[in-house]
């Protein structure tokens, strides 16, 4: 089915295209996200540093589409087959997590038949094969184009507010959180504990904003101790994963996208095991780090547990209603 260059394309060869995608996709998301979560922290992405900006423009942001708007005009101006592929993938992710939170009966063990098999599989090669190029570009370091590197540029003087709030705390928060920062800005607005904890550690700034500042100092007076030295030392805190050493953190994400990977593809009818999984992370390993296997998972053993206990509680997520939740 694809032929055996990189050792995640040895991996990929013979499973549902399908699988593949989603499995490398996803186990890739997981190698990027402890490098994302230092960076956003210095206010950095794709080594461009953001200036820190008005705050009370800053803040103004949490209530607007400007945000998505700047992203979606950036995504448009680039008509490179890679942005389209990403583009895709995000959607193509919320349209699937959708149709099992509304129909969970339907798709959870829902086989696929032969016919769509076929159908599909040209269109999923295709994508498999985008993401091989992409890593292949990243092994060779592949420096961006100078007239894409001045595009971006460009963008981000144009909408560099917008954008730098769509990179820093948009996209974080959709990743850890599985909800807009607007959502969760109105959570701590409304003076949920968790939310307005979270939101300090997503974005250290909102401490300032008088809004959430009224809640912390509500807290200080007539809440928790603790509830108010949380909210203190969340802006040092990053966000979901707080972790002394940044392997503990590493294991702990790629096990949790290991169970979404696990269950996903029981979903689809071609079910991985976890130790196909493991090997999965060992070939990304392979091609982008030079080493035989991942070096965060010291103990397979305990990897595997992990990822099939977070796969259960994965699939109570998706299996319990909107309205429960």
């Amino acid at each position: 089915m694809f032929k055996s260059k990189l050792s995640v394309e040895k991996w990929a060869k013979d499973k549902n295209p399908v699988i593949a995608f989603f499995a490398i996709s996803h186990a890739m998301v997981a190698r990027e996200k402890s490098e994302a979560l230092r960076q956003i922290k210095e206010r950095r992405v794709y080594d461009y540093q953001f200036q820190l900006p008005d705050l009370t423009s800053w803040f103004a942001m949490y209530q607007s589409n400007q945000p998505l708007l700047a992203y979606t005009r950036l995504i448009s101006d680039d008509d490179s087959d890679n942005a389209k592929e990403i583009l895709g993938l995000y959607l193509e992710f919320r349209r699937v997590e959708r149709q099992l939170r509304r129909h969970p009966d339907k798709y959870v063990n829902r086989k696929v038949s032969e016919q769509e098999r076929n159908d599909s599989l040209k269109c999923w090669e295709k994508l498999c094969a985008s993401v091989f190029a992409e890593i292949k570009e990243e092994i060779t370091k592949k420096p961006m184009m100078l007239d894409k590197q001045e595009k971006f540029l460009n963008a981000l003087i144009t909408d560099e507010l917008p954008l730098s709030f769509y990179f820093l705390v948009y996209f974080p928060c959709q990743l850890f959180y599985g909800m807009s920062p607007m959502k969760l800005y109105r959570k701590a607005l409304n003076g949920d504990i968790s939310a307005i904890e979270n939101l300090i550690k997503l974005d250290p700034l909102t401490i300032h904003d008088p809004a959430i500042g009224y809640r912390i100092q509500t807290v200080r007076l007539h809440g928790k101790t603790n509830d108010y030295e949380n909210f203190i030392s969340a802006v040092s805190k990053q966000p979901k994963f707080n972790y002394k050493q940044i392997s503990d953190e590493r294991k702990s994400v790629k096990s949790e996208h290991g169970a979404q990977i696990y269950y996903l593809s029981q979903v689809f009818g071609d079910p991985l095991n976890i130790p196909e999984i493991r090997a999965l992370y060992d070939a990304l390993a392979q091609d982008l780090d030079g080493t035989l296997v991942d070096t965060d998972i010291k103990k397979p053993e305990g990897f595997d547990k992990t990822v099939k206990s977070k796969s259960l509680s994965w699939q109570k997520q998706f299996l319990t209603p909107e309205k429960q939740k």
